[in-house]
């Protein structure tokens, strides 16, 4: 969780394809924030190492309303249409127009002339906002989070150096070769477990590194093997 004293409190959360690998954004209540491949997007992607001009420079923006997620596609012409994807069903959002699916989980796709640029989106349901809100101090309780096997697999070994006395997790190339998967593959199934952190509302530090948070969390809290 990036939740600092009295901080805001995000309600959703964006992971994205950057350049040097998986990315995650905070969505804030009434926050407006534009994706795309310029440099005036927060959520940015497709402007390296070989731009893709079939994107415009702001695909669109995220508003976060409600505890609600809202899509605006950009009003530049001739660009794609923006598609949002969740489990049910699969909606076009044409240029200038906008929708805010009701589902937890979603994916929002933009397509440019060399890649297909995947955005996946987290909501907080609104008893952990309600929880993260009018909390004090942190749990007493240990949290109930249910993780793949991969995906425990691949937090224990990030943890794994913290169990020899060193401060820092291993990085994403250890844990990709101890696991026998790219460095690539690691990070990405790290950032499932922070963005599964992140609903269940367990407390994270507030660092770009998000080895780091997910780590500290996990020793923290009693989530990874010890």
């Amino acid at each position: 969780m990036s939740h600092n004293g009295a901080s805001r409190i995000a309600v959703a959360a964006v992971t994205y394809p950057a350049p040097h690998g998986i990315e995650a954004v905070e969505l804030f209540e009434g926050e407006i924030v534009a994706f795309g491949r310029g440099s005036e997007c927060k959520i940015r992607f497709g402007f390296a190492p070989q731009p893709d001009q079939g994107l415009p420079r702001v695909v669109g923006k995220f508003l976060t309303l409600n505890q609600r997620v809202f899509i605006e596609s950009s009003n530049q012409l001739g660009h794609r249409a923006i598609e949002v994807q969740t489990p049910q069903k699969s909606v076009q959002i044409a240029i200038g127009e906008g929708y805010g699916p009701s589902e937890p989980h979603f994916d929002v796709i933009a397509r440019g002339s060399i890649g297909i640029w995947r955005l996946n989106i987290s909501l907080r349901n609104s008893k952990t906002v309600r929880m993260l809100e009018d909390a004090v101090d942190l749990p007493t309780m240990r949290p109930n989070v249910e993780l793949s096997e991969l995906q425990t697999r691949v937090l224990n070994a990030y943890c794994e150096p913290l169990r020899c006395g060193r401060i820092e997790p291993a990085s994403h190339r250890d844990v990709g070769l101890s696991l026998n998967y790219s460095a690539s593959r690691v990070r990405q199934v790290l950032y499932e477990v922070w963005s599964i952190f992140f609903e269940q509302g367990i407390p994270m530090v507030d660092v770009d590194d998000k080895r780091v948070a997910v780590v500290e969390a996990a020793r923290v809290h009693g989530l990874s093997s010890r």
